[in-house]
């Protein structure tokens, strides 16, 4: 199975009738496709593009978020042989122009109201809300290869000229055919998305969910009691995320404790748990499996580093979590934890087919069917991303004698002291776990004229407060080695720090007005 038609046909004729596509609609009703109405649907709007003399290997955009006709349409742009560029919902108009500009794209599936925002742009305009139809010519099908381009993707941060990943169907359709091998995903599984497709995480992951009858639940809404509503009513039994949102879980769990006055039973409750079997665990936790909707199962977590100690406080409430490691250039999995072998502090061992190697300088090298081609038009930086076969990741890690592998961070994010001792940020950012007068921090290095490189956090809080900071600093740096003590703060003075639509902060933005803010606080 080499191409996405090919494993899309696979499960259409496997689970025929069985529903696959879910969201919510207005009111509290969910609109449910099975797998042949989606193929129905998949055709008729490939019949659109038939008729507009769509060819292989010509670019489409969707930018949209994340909902059952976004995976329909494409379905159907892959079926033609096109290349889908998927854009994040929450891109600006001017780095949509520059994308249609780089990729020469000739359809855009968006909404009227986002498309209204564009200036006049010679392509044509596809309404997502109402996806046009036409007669499907099944015998006018191009022949689709393993090695054909099936996605373009581009990080909505980018800034000057874009830079793309190209995708072909093998790297895809091998990769969560790999994923399918070592996380349990079972038929009749019933997922909750909340990521957008157009980051290959959740792409990547509907695929396999797909091939393995499951089926995928659309949140239209972030919103936790919307999401916990549809916990409860789709019967949910895993999700997709990254390590914010898995925060931002915990979080609201917290603070129902502590308006309720039970810290002390709570942590007491997590200390027994962790000394019982996991099977046993979720009794101690009733009220958090029910608030789950009472079928949840695991977590699969994966798009930035997940803190051990975050991972493990749900392990005790007997709620599984799998943490992966991938990038967009490995389509995206590169590794993920096993169910029986569970170790919260490392990414898990590669997927099958999917080689890891340590490079000299600790920065992780990956090899397999799922690496890139390279870069859209850029042979420059195709070649620096590559030794040989490998793809260098530019993260630093290592690998243990089982092959597991761990993440240290970025490695353009490492902070070298002078005296030549490394400091990994995200490290650092561990020793902050469990502050509750803070929402966030970011480690970096600044440098001090007679000290040279020195680890400085920029603290996000819950109310901005110069001795709780301090405070905070002064516990961290008591579970810090010596090389690694926090040397100064900046409290970050808006609500959140800027973010990627992963949740990731962007680091060089917020670098970029440190010292602005430093001045003003004057200097920590």
């Amino acid at each position: 199975m080499e191409t996405i038609p090919q494993l899309f046909n696979y499960a259409v004729e496997q689970y025929r009738n069985q529903p696959v596509l879910l969201e919510p609609t207005d009111g509290n009703s969910i609109s449910i496709l099975s797998y042949l109405q989606v193929r129905e649907r998949m055709q008729q709007f490939a019949g659109y593009l038939q008729s507009q003399q769509a060819q292989k290997g010509e670019r489409i955009m969707i930018w949209s978020a994340s909902r059952a006709d976004w995976l329909i349409a494409y379905f159907a742009a892959v079926l033609l042989g096109m290349v889908v560029v998927p854009v994040d919902v929450n891109s600006k108009e001017d780095f949509i122009t520059r994308l249609i500009e780089a990729t020469g794209a000739r359809f855009l599936l968006t909404t009227q109201k986002q498309f209204e925002t564009l200036p006049s742009l010679p392509l044509t305009f596809i309404d997502i809300d109402n996806l046009p139809q036409a007669a499907f010519d099944p015998s006018a099908l191009p022949t689709i290869a393993k090695d054909d381009l099936a996605s373009l993707v581009f990080t909505s941060g980018t800034t000057g000229q874009p830079k793309g990943v190209m995708l072909s169907h093998y790297n895809i359709t091998s990769n969560a055919l790999s994923a399918v091998e070592v996380v349990d995903i079972r038929p009749q599984e019933r997922a909750l998305s909340i990521l957008p497709l157009s980051h290959m995480f959740e792409l990547t992951i509907d695929l396999a969910i797909f091939y393995v009858g499951a089926s995928v639940t659309y949140a239209r809404s972030l919103a936790p009691d919307t999401l916990f509503r549809l916990f409860a009513s789709q019967r949910i039994t895993l999700m997709v995320l990254v390590p914010q949102v898995l925060q931002l879980f915990m979080n609201g769990i917290d603070r129902e404790v502590r308006r309720q006055h039970k810290e002390k039973i709570w942590e007491r409750l997590h200390s027994v748990a962790a000394l019982l079997p996991f099977s046993l665990r979720r009794y101690l936790f009733g009220s958090v499996h029910k608030k789950l909707g009472g079928h949840f199962r695991f977590f699969v977590s994966g798009g930035a580093y997940l803190p051990p100690a975050l991972g493990s406080r749900w392990e005790n409430m007997g709620v599984r979590v799998h943490p992966g490691y991938g990038t967009t250039e490995c389509s995206p999995v590169v590794s993920v934890t096993r169910k029986h072998d569970h170790h919260m502090e490392s990414a898990g061992q590669p997927l099958p087919g999917v080689e890891v190697r340590i490079a000299p300088d600790n920065e992780i090298l990956v090899r397999g069917p799922n690496i890139t081609q390279g870069y859209w038009n850029n042979p420059e930086a195709t070649a620096a991303a590559f030794e040989g076969e490998w793809y260098r990741t530019g993260d630093l890690g290592f690998l243990d004698k089982q092959n597991r592998l761990y993440i240290k961070g970025r490695k353009k994010n490492l902070i070298v002291l002078s005296n030549g001792m490394n400091v990994y940020p995200e490290d650092v950012e561990n020793a902050f776990q469990g502050n509750i007068d803070l929402k966030d921090v970011v480690i970096m290095g600044l440098e001090n004229e007679d000290r040279g490189p020195e680890v400085h956090a920029i603290l996000l809080m819950e109310q901005p407060d110069q001795a709780k900071a301090r405070a905070a600093i002064q516990q961290a740096n008591k579970r810090l080695a010596s090389h690694q003590q926090i040397k100064g703060f900046t409290i970050w003075p808006e609500s959140d720090f800027p973010r990627t639509h992963t949740l990731k902060v962007k680091r060089q933005e917020v670098f970029s007005q440190l010292t602005t803010l430093r001045k003003e606080q004057k200097i920590h």
